[in-house]
């Protein structure tokens, strides 16, 4: 491991910054073929076994099934047939697709630019994306997938912050969908949250949307992805880097390669399918993935896999060419819809330089555990003699899992190969896999987050000291009527209006001051007055106040809470019940710090996903002084599809001045059975003893 020095005295607070001139930049393309990235195709044989998920339709005949699945036979090999032959250009960065195997995206895509201008003056970066269904084989195995311009993962998003990003999406998909930029603020944009039923209508099939936003006020590592059901588990989602002025400065060693390093439990089976048997009645346990990606890619044993259409002579293990005797940047991210993943490397240790955007005071580990949506980057040192190739490891934690033996045949961890090479340049030939071993250390039994308090912020933002609002909430999933399992926020199941987001409700409730809403800007907390407590649990504030959140996990499993439009300090978090504020040394409801503890704000860990391990507590504080509709969710895909999300209104006494744009509106003119495509069943589907309304 290398030497480093101890940055923990050297702590500053981030400089402000104020937004130029904007001015339009292309994009240098050139820059990849410089990069040591390379794809190698040898054989690697790792399983998974096949889940079978059953949805029993009633009153179909015989007929009826033949029929369906002759058509739906038809309509897979179309798919085939298109992704294979037809070009998909990206219209800014001309992306051109030969053959089946050219929907995966270049690995090249994900090395940042090293020459990267991080004072540059602020600059409109513009992305056209189509967003189109093909059939791919990632890891082998053929499936429907929802892709950027036919190619998977999508195209990554580099930028400075005080930049402005502009994103044309146009949904050529089956389904209905919404694009969520993870982790930005999005100050006086919160109509671009993305956020289907939110803070918008989704973009129904054949219409287009333009996202338009600056970026300012943070930097780091983020991702985006779809926001309609469970989209991203079909590969619609990419990563966002922002660079910040000080990054250098913050990040306190240096690297001579940065990179990201996305993270998906991978299914194959649409999502949709699995919605259903997610949500149907008498299911309690999410589906299992059936294996794991690295930035996309795995390469999978077909002989394993007799009941899937199976094809790897194009599927490959990921590799990382990085040069000898220097530090690297890995930006991890976790796209995946479930599954936790402890990563290492063989015969590696490493720095944790960052969390969720929050630049660390460099600490040290031979491992690291990263649930979904969360993102952390690490600094390796390639200084390790005992050979030039070794392999990088992300494991899915199965023992969280109701059945912690699938997926079968070693499928829970997926590899990829990092390479020693001369300089950051050369692209080593290499046809022999690494004969590195595994750290001896055990596996990690629990889903939960790493030990935060041992993590530090490298500028210094305390926490403010005092709560003007604390709230108590319940977080579960339970079955109900019709043995139908929903996840609650306290009494609360979150089910969207596609066609009236909670965004436009909210500002059309306080221009026309209605009865409803003729007391709503003067009042803080739960407001159930304007909004259906039963489906749409919204707490609300005017003016600027400070928020905590006491959640208490009734269930077993955990629960990654993820907070729009913020980021959150990390009072506390452990198993089960809630101590009391005492034990953080601050007084009742948060109101102060106890006499003797005058540090217990200092400094805390600052994010945007934090987890309430199972029958555990979480405690978070934050400023709600972000207008708009920001949602509050957790981050297991399954559970917030089965409603466990609710929603903050902040700063009222301003959304009564705003005006929803018109392209945002346009987009609820659809038909509500277009803007419902793709998106969850409705429970009443369930009612009764048949399906249907």
């Amino acid at each position: 491991m290398a030497e480093f020095k101890d940055y923990k005295d050297e702590l500053s607070p981030r400089d402000s910054r104020s937004v130029d001139d904007v001015e339009i930049r292309e994009r240098d393309e050139d820059y990849e073929d410089d990069q040591g990235e390379r794809l190698l195709a040898e054989d690697y044989i790792e399983a998974a076994g096949d889940v079978e998920y059953k949805v029993e339709w009633h009153l179909r005949t015989g007929w009826a099934i033949a029929g369906s699945i002759f058509a739906a036979l038809l309509v897979f090999v179309g798919l085939v047939l298109f992704t294979k032959f037809v070009i998909v250009k990206d219209k800014t960065n001309v992306e051109e697709a030969v053959g089946i195997g050219s929907f995966r995206r270049p690995a090249s895509d994900y090395v940042l630019d090293p020459s990267w201008n991080f004072n540059a003056a602020p600059k409109v970066r513009e992305y056209k994306w189509t967003i189109v269904d093909i059939v791919g084989n990632p890891d082998g195995v053929f499936r429907e997938m929802i892709t950027i311009n036919g190619q998977f993962p999508g195209p990554m998003i580099e930028c400075n912050e005080g930049d402005t990003i502009v994103v044309e999406v146009e949904n050529q998909s089956i389904n209905a969908t919404s694009i969520h930029f993870h982790g930005l603020y999005q100050n006086g944009t919160n109509y671009m949250d993305g956020t289907s039923g939110i803070t918008q209508c989704p973009i129904a099939p054949g219409r287009k949307f333009k996202y338009e936003f600056t970026i300012s006020g943070q930097s780091g590592t983020y991702y985006y992805h779809g926001h309609q059901a469970v989209q991203a588990s079909d590969g619609l989602y990419g990563p966002l880097v922002v660079h910040g002025r000080e990054e250098k400065k913050l990040q306190k060693i240096s690297y001579a390669s940065d990179r990201v390093v996305m993270l998906q439990d991978y299914y194959h089976d649409l999502s949709s399918g699995l919605l259903i048997t997610s949500l149907e009645p008498g299911s309690e346990a999410s589906p299992i993935p059936n294996g794991a990606l690295i930035n996309g890619l795995n390469k999978r044993d077909c002989s394993v896999l007799p009941d899937r259409m199976c094809d790897n002579t194009t599927a490959v293990i990921p590799s990382f060419d990085i040069a000898a005797n220097a530090n690297h940047r890995l930006r991890f991210v976790n796209v995946g819809a479930f599954a936790w993943f402890q990563v290492s490397v063989d015969e590696h240790e490493f720095a944790i330089t960052e969390a969720d955007g929050t630049d660390l005071v460099p600490t040290y580990d031979n491992r690291m555990m990263i649930s979904p949506a969360q993102r952390y980057s690490i600094v390796l040192h390639a200084n390790t003699t005992s050979a030039d190739s070794f392999w990088l490891r992300a494991r899915m934690v199965t023992h969280c899992w109701k059945d912690p033996d699938l997926p079968a045949h070693g499928a829970a961890e997926v590899k990829a190969i990092l390479q020693y090479t001369a300089d950051a340049k050369s692209r080593n030939t290499l046809t022999v896999q690494p004969t590195s071993q595994p750290w001896s250390r055990g596996m990690e039994v629990q889903c939960k987050d790493m030990n935060t308090t041992s993590y530090v912020p490298a500028s210094y933002e305390p926490a403010p000291a005092i709560a003007d609002h604390s709230y108590y909430i319940r977080s579960n999933l339970e079955i109900g009527d019709w043995r139908l399992e929903r996840g609650f926020f306290n009494t609360s199941t979150f089910r969207p209006n596609l066609q009236q987001p909670t965004l436009h409700r909210t500002i059309d409730g306080l221009v026309s001051q209605n009865e409803t809403f003729n007391t709503m800007r003067s009042t803080d907390g739960v407001n159930s007055k304007c909004y259906d407590l039963k489906n749409d649990f919204v707490i609300q504030h005017s003016g600027i106040k400070v928020v905590d959140l006491v959640i208490q996990n009734f269930d077993e499993g955990n629960h990654p809470m993820h907070l729009h439009g913020h980021k959150f300090w990390v009072l506390g978090q452990g198993h089960g019940m809630f101590p009391g504020y005492d034990t953080l040394g601050l007084k009742p409801e948060g109101k102060g710090v106890l006499e003797g503890h005058g540090g217990a704000l200092d400094n805390l860990i600052r994010r945007d996903v934090a987890t309430a391990e199972g029958f555990g507590w979480l405690v978070l504080r934050f400023v709600a002084d972000n207008p708009g509709v920001w949602a509050f969710h957790c981050h297991m895909a399954w559970h917030s599809e089965a409603g466990l999300v609710m929603q903050f209104v902040s700063r009222v006494d301003e959304l009564a001045d705003w005006k929803i744009p018109e392209e945002n509106q346009k987009l609820c003119e659809a038909p509500v059975e277009d803007l419902e495509k793709g998106a969850a069943p409705k429970d009443s589907i369930w009612f009764g003893f048949g399906i249907g309304d």
